[in-house]
């Protein structure tokens, strides 16, 4: 593969959610790091994917985190790009600007909101893979088969989902 990929990453570890969240977002930001792709990250309302871009970051991954004004990034992070956008719709575009694809870890639903914001505030299709693990997205690939493909062509060829990292690194390669 000769283009590098850039993909938003949204994951949360906050709220209830996937009680392997943390190692999940640690396992995924080593591996895709490995594979030398751009990190993208979102920082609205105090969350952050941070074991994600720890683990990243120490594989040697380019980051940067589209954040709103109000975020304030912790002092380990502070090396990390930081792109301050005031507005939320502006932010969200921002992130589709810059990203090849969007991939959802498990984590909670709040991760699962914005994700799902992020996507209709862009107007190109840009694909969405899914980490499936303990069935965590179950809820939002309903949602959207029921929902959303009345709207958009081909819903099921935009948004793919797996439950392994392997596999849905062979899926990213394929899908830019």
């Amino acid at each position: 593969m000769t283009k590098k990929i850039s993909l938003a990453i949204f994951a949360s570890d906050q709220g209830q959610g996937d009680s392997e969240r943390g190692a999940i977002m640690m396992q995924v930001g080593s591996f895709l790091a490995s594979k030398k792709v751009d990190f993208i990250c979102l920082a609205q309302n105090g969350v952050l994917c941070t074991p994600l871009i720890t683990s990243a970051r120490s594989a040697g991954a380019n980051i940067k985190i589209i954040s709103d004004d109000e975020f304030i990034i912790p002092k380990n992070l502070n090396d990390i790009e930081l792109e301050r956008i005031g507005q939320e719709q502006d932010r969200f575009k921002r992130i589709g600007e810059l990203s090849d694809v969007f991939v959802g870890l498990p984590g909670s639903l709040l991760s699962a909101k914005f994700l799902f914001e992020v996507w209709s505030a862009n107007q190109r299709e840009i694909p969405v893979m899914l980490l499936n693990k303990n069935k965590s997205f179950e809820f939002m690939r309903g949602f959207m088969q029921d929902i959303v493909s009345h709207k958009v062509k081909n819903l099921d060829k935009i948004i793919s989902q797996t439950d392994n990292i392997e596999d849905m690194w062979n899926r990213l390669a394929k899908l830019v």
